[in-house]
């Protein structure tokens, strides 16, 4: 289920970016903004690494993962490394993928255990796209060894449409997954539940019985009183692709109806491959960030739902005007939110990150945590006690320039989609100390 992405803008929407983001820089906020330490390669020792995620334990502990393959190629293997040591993780299914938008997630449970969740994708002659399996395994000794992966769906086929999927653990020592599905002819929003550490997962959900744009992440997020949240994409009336959000209050079990975040009311006949950030603080606050295309409000943005359901009026995280999807990630602890985004501004692709200790009120400033040299994307983010880290996957421009002009252009009918590929790029991250926790 993948398609069409969106390409690029005039040079006039670059400057007009420049300067929106000139404004951002000099703006006000008077809040202290983080030092980032010099970027450091995690990647290193597999030669090559890209989609990084990063996840945080309630005790500290981290967490970060990403894909290698031999070459650069294909036949990829996860990665985690936890408190310096790194264990590897193939699956019998076949390569893991190294998708920027769906990448292996990673998350820690109430527990101690860590989990990843990851999709296997295999190419099937005379199908446009490539079929996953969505995988899930579990770690009880701090990431050293896994479980043996077992399949999350539960339709007749191990390999479909199963990809763009989320992770997360309840309070309740649950742990879901959602992803996005088209056993039903159309792309949707699916969840399952595993009681039993992910050994075994429920029966498959779908949660909106409205379509979902095929190629964007899914997201996850609960509180202790069993709310659960999934957030997307969705596909409206007129080809609208605005962000939706649905809770349940049943642990994941049965969801509400679908709500929109904010009325972008972005018409676009394709999918960005940008999907949503969520994230549920210890008020019960649900924080939301995403990505819109929509003509004047093409930004990152960033809602707060301080009652879990109505969200107040969204906050540009990024300069107006991007002239390409922006993949932001967000994570909140106590009243400090995260927010870290890539973008091209004319100057080539960046990170930036920006942190309001207000619980999302105000933000500081932008920074510009990559370098201008290179091409850096889908960053990952994690907040532990006094630090907060952003990782991505970065390559040299020329690299990215050359993937880009040799990928097959899918509005071709007898173009084929191969498996994504590692390539010549690397996994980076930088740390910051916070001035305030």
């Amino acid at each position: 289920m993948r398609t069409t992405k969106v390409g690029s803008r005039a040079p006039q929407m670059r400057r007009a970016g420049l300067a929106a983001l000139a404004a951002v820089l000099v703006a006000a906020c008077g809040e202290p903004v983080p030092e980032f330490a010099a970027a450091d390669i995690v990647s290193a020792s597999t030669g090559v690494g890209a989609a990084p995620m990063f996840a945080v334990a309630g005790d500290g502990r981290e967490a970060i993962a990403w894909v290698s393959a031999p070459g650069g190629g294909s036949d990829g293997m996860l990665h985690v490394q936890v408190g310096g040591r790194v264990s590897n993780l193939r699956d019998s299914l076949g390569p893991i993928e190294p998708h920027g938008e769906a990448p292996p997630k990673l998350a820690w449970a109430k527990d101690g255990s860590l989990h990843a969740l990851w999709v296997v994708g295999k190419v099937v002659p005379g199908r446009r796209f490539p079929v996953s399996a969505l995988r899930h395994a579990r770690s009880v000794d701090g990431g050293q060894t896994w479980s043996a992966p077992v399949t999350v769906t539960d339709d007749t086929l191990v390999f479909g449409s199963h990809n763009f999927h989320a992770l997360h653990t309840a309070t309740d020592g649950g742990v879901i997954a959602a992803w996005l599905d088209g056993r039903d002819g159309q792309s949707a929003a699916f969840l399952a539940r595993s009681d039993d550490g992910g050994a075994t997962w429920g029966k498959n959900i779908r949660i909106s019985m409205g379509e979902a744009c095929p190629c964007c992440r899914t997201a996850i997020a609960s509180a202790a009183d069993g709310s659960v949240w999934v957030a997307w994409r969705t596909v409206l009336e007129g080809n609208v692709r605005d962000i939706v959000v649905a809770r349940s209050r049943d642990g994941g079990r049965s969801f509400g109806e679908a709500k929109r975040v904010h009325s972008d009311g972005w018409v676009f006949p394709g999918c960005p491959h940008a999907g949503p950030s969520l994230v549920a603080d210890a008020q019960g606050r649900v924080h939301i960030a995403w990505w819109t295309g929509k003509e004047g409000r093409a930004a990152a943005w960033y809602a707060r739902a301080d009652d879990g359901e109505n969200f107040g009026p969204p906050t540009a995280l990024s300069a107006l005007g991007t002239p390409r999807p922006v993949h932001v990630q967000l994570d909140v602890r106590g009243d400090t939110v995260l927010a870290a985004w890539d973008d091209d501004l004319g100057a080539g692709i960046r990170v930036f990150a920006r942190i309001s200790y207000d619980g999302g009120g105000a933000f500081t400033p932008a920074i510009a945590l990559s370098d201008s040299a290179q091409a850096a994307s889908f960053p990952v983010v994690g907040l532990a006690p006094g630090q907060a880290t952003v990782a991505w996957t970065q390559k040299a421009a020329e690299h990215h320039a050359h993937e880009e002009a040799s990928k097959p252009d899918m509005r071709d009918p007898a173009a084929v989609m191969g498996l994504p590929e590692v390539g010549q790029a690397a996994v980076f991250v930088r740390r910051a100390r916070l001035q305030r926790d």
